[in-house]
């Protein structure tokens, strides 16, 4: 079969697709993965074939609408024009997608689009092509619905098709563990995570644990240099420092270098999260997806430091589950962040908790068990 794979526009996208991408190659099905211009190069990283959906930097299809008119982005992302605008620029982003994608589909034409949770045009190709179209998530995020706005921004593309909305997939695949799923979320086949990242070449320190210390993950992932998250990043770090554990920082290279001029003592750098983190005792992170599913396997304890709306549901969850502390944007004072990492580091249920955790993510089907329900819904 043809799968044709349409990832949204972050890395952690194409992260949390490619499994199930590489689990279909590996079966013999003709697989490509489809993303935005600048992010095709996180789609050859890993091994997959790769297709440029857009030809518009995605800063202009940030900043532009349709209409020619500039967005004004509210800073506060929480507001709610912010989330507006959001939908609005995956909304887009598809529809600059769709004009690639029939193209491609003119010469291979796919028998299943697989879309991420902000890649819209995998339904409306899918809808033009009459295949059938499944959306995977990534952990408890977007089971329940469209981004708010898009479907407002792809409205010339859904009159073409005939449509007032965007369809529902014919199957949904997730990866979040079920203990720490929302009740209400959309029924779903599950799928275990499995981590990919772009990798580097591993050392002895990142799989191993240091001797007579604890080691503690910080990391805000690939947005680790918003103003929020950076700031974040810098307290959680001077109150671990009181504490003598190693600290070791997956971030951006920029990130990283400023990072180890204020604390030279850390590990900083773009290096492998999956290595890493088996050997942590404790992460802390702004509640990304799949870093706390990253943590979820290796059944490490999390100290949750959201700062988006969207992600906070999914972080109070793994703290009731008893696998973490979170704290809100509000809560988080640097004395709030300490007393918390020393309740983590100190108190043995949140390490029994992430182990068991851990295993329910290991006992859920694999990607090759979840392929036979993705090819039988053609």
């Amino acid at each position: 079969m043809r799968l044709l794979f349409v990832a949204g526009p972050t890395p952690s996208n194409i992260f949390a697709l490619a499994p199930l991408a590489t689990a279909a190659r590996d079966a013999g099905h003709q697989v490509f993965m489809s993303t935005i211009r600048e992010r095709t190069s996180v789609v050859t990283g890993i091994g997959l074939p790769a297709l440029a959906a857009t030809t518009t930097p995605i800063a202009d299809l940030k900043a532009t609408r349709r209409s020619g008119e500039r967005e004004v982005v509210p800073d506060d992302v929480d507001h709610p024009e912010f989330i507006r605008y959001t939908g609005r620029w995956f909304g887009r982003v598809a529809a600059e997608s769709l004009v690639r994608l029939r193209e491609v589909a003119a010469a291979w034409r796919p028998d299943t689009v697989i879309g991420g949770p902000h890649a819209y045009a995998a339904a409306l190709l899918a809808h033009e092509l009459s295949v059938p179209w499944v959306r995977h998530t990534w952990t408890a995020l977007d089971t329940n619905g469209i981004h708010l706005c898009s479907e407002d921004e792809l409205q010339p593309e859904l009159r073409r098709l005939g449509l007032d909305r965007i369809e529902p997939p014919a199957l949904l695949v997730d990866n979040c563990p079920p203990s720490i799923r929302p009740a209400d979320a959309a029924p779903a086949q599950q799928i275990r995570y499995i981590p990919v990242n772009s990798q580097t070449v591993s050392e002895p320190w990142m799989y191993t644990r240091p001797e007579g210390r604890r080691r503690v993950c910080v990391t805000g992932g690939s947005m680790a240099a918003l103003d929020n998250n950076f700031e974040l990043i810098r307290t959680t770090l001077a109150a671990l420092a009181e504490l003598g554990a190693e600290l070791v920082v997956p971030a951006p290279d920029d990130v990283a270098a400023r990072l180890r001029e204020e604390f030279p003592q850390i590990r900083a750098g773009w290096f492998p999260l999956d290595v890493v983190m088996p050997t942590c005792d404790l992460v802390v992170h702004h509640a990304g997806g799949l870093t706390g599913l990253t943590a979820a396997l290796g059944g490490v304890p999390q100290l949750l430091l959201p700062q988006e709306a969207k992600v906070r549901e999914s972080a109070r969850l793994v703290a009731e589950y008893g696998a973490a502390v979170r704290l809100l944007p509000d809560e988080a004072t640097g004395e709030a962040i300490t007393q918390a990492l020393k309740e983590l580091l100190t108190d043995p249920s949140y390490a029994g908790r992430a182990r068991d955790l851990a295993r329910e993510v290991e006992s859920m089907p694999l990607p090759t068990e979840v392929l036979d329900a993705v090819t039988s819904s053609a």
